[in-house]
């Protein structure tokens, strides 16, 4: 499975436009009065203007090489504060021989730079920059009804990594064992690593493997639909 464009909604576009044009240095390469498009790699990410003032909150992940987690993190913390827990600004995970970092984008979106050094390409490069963004690792799916939302994705073969039945109330990672994508399916109010963010059900819309589009409006309605070719 790969993510390979997500949507996110913003009632402030300018100022995000301005984070990760600006401050990260990420190409715009498609905009117009109420939304913008970036690459991430292979990847990519739009972000839309919101029809409502409601609340919001998304987490992701941007795959970086698996040789480059330490120039990465100087890279982004002469851009951004990295955010912090029990005084670490990053982790690794045994478990998945991965290496994480987290920053705010200016939603306060939680994003996060992953390295997995087991799984992600390596590069020779001597100078970190946003070319080497591998691509979406993780988008959050906060749902009000995760049972439901899995019982659709399993229609189009999307199922928790280690095979056991989705967990309504915490975090699920959904994708191929050992892949280097996933979406985290969360219930409301799940507090995010580094943060003390909850998750909240937010719109958004996802393409998967350019099949399937995945879309949840501001209602909370669940709509998958195949891409016509």
């Amino acid at each position: 499975m790969r993510i390979t464009e997500t949507t996110l909604y913003t009632n402030r576009l300018d100022e995000m436009k301005r984070f990760y044009a600006k401050k990260l240095g990420l190409s715009v390469i498609e905009e117009d009065s109420t939304s913008f498009r970036i690459n991430l790699g292979e990847d990519a990410l739009v972000f839309q203007e919101a029809a409502t003032v409601r609340e919001r909150q998304y987490h992701f992940a941007i795959n970086i090489p698996s040789n480059r987690f330490k120039e990465a993190k100087e890279w982004i913390k002469s851009r951004v504060s990295l955010l912090s827990e029990d005084d670490e600004d990053e982790i690794y995970f045994e478990g998945i021989d991965a290496s994480s970092l987290y920053f705010y984008d200016a939603d306060e979106n939680v994003v996060e730079l992953i390295a997995r050094h087991s799984i992600n390409i390596e590069s020779d490069e001597e100078v970190f920059s946003t070319d080497d963004f591998l691509g979406i690792g993780e988008m959050s799916l906060t749902a009000v009804d995760p049972l439901h939302v899995a019982q659709e994705l399993a229609n189009i073969e999307i199922h928790r990594r280690d095979g056991n039945p989705i967990d309504e109330h915490h975090l699920n990672f959904l994708g191929a064992p050992n892949s280097d994508t996933y979406i985290l399916l969360v219930p409301p109010g799940r507090v995010w690593l580094f943060s003390p963010k909850l998750s909240i059900p937010s719109p958004i819309q996802m393409t998967i493997n350019r099949q399937y589009v995945i879309e949840i409006d501001e209602n909370h309605k669940l709509q998958i639909r195949s891409i016509k070719k």
